[in-house]
């Protein structure tokens, strides 16, 4: 038996910028930002292809102790829809590594754009839990990421004009 998380959120911005934030490289040090007081993005690096992989170090920010450490295999790239990879995580604080597939999609709403992430196969309950702890913390993140580029990014031609 192996469970599941699913969450949802909808966030005020198009898909694509929203697909684009999470596989953003630049983006990452700004989604990881006070997800764990005193810790930091280490490290990141992501391959964008099939195949391709997304690897992250996350630990206290003055390395004095162990990082999170994530790697993930990507499944499936459907920009802006859908993205699907296989994880394996050491959790520093629990001395082990858990592994999961996550599928995160993007459903357009008027403009506005239903995130739903659903992590299954997971191997405990407890460790389902514990994620039902972060993982609303990092949609909280990206929201914010988010916001912040939709606010900042150019206006469109058509947009200048009437202004």
């Amino acid at each position: 038996m192996t469970y599941e998380l699913k969450l949802e959120r909808l966030i005020d911005a198009p898909s694509e910028v929203v697909f684009d934030t999470i596989v953003d490289p630049q983006a990452q040090p700004e989604i990881f930002a006070d997800q764990v007081p005193g810790w930091e993005l280490w490290e990141c690096e992501i391959d964008l292809r099939v195949g391709g992989v997304w690897t992250f170090a996350f630990g206290p920010a003055d390395r004095s102790g162990e990082a999170d450490r994530s790697r993930s295999v990507f499944a499936e790239i459907d920009r802006p829809r859908r993205l699907a990879y296989r994880t394996s995580m050491f959790v520093s604080n629990w001395g082990r590594t858990v592994d999961f597939t996550e599928t995160i999609t993007f459903e357009d709403r008027d403009g506005k754009t239903l995130v739903t992430i659903q992590q299954s196969d997971v191997e405990t309950e407890a460790d389902r839990d514990a994620f039902l702890d972060g993982t609303p913390g990092y949609l909280d993140a990206l929201e914010r990421v988010v916001a912040a580029r939709v606010a900042y990014r150019p206006r469109r031609e058509s947009e200048a004009g009437r202004a």
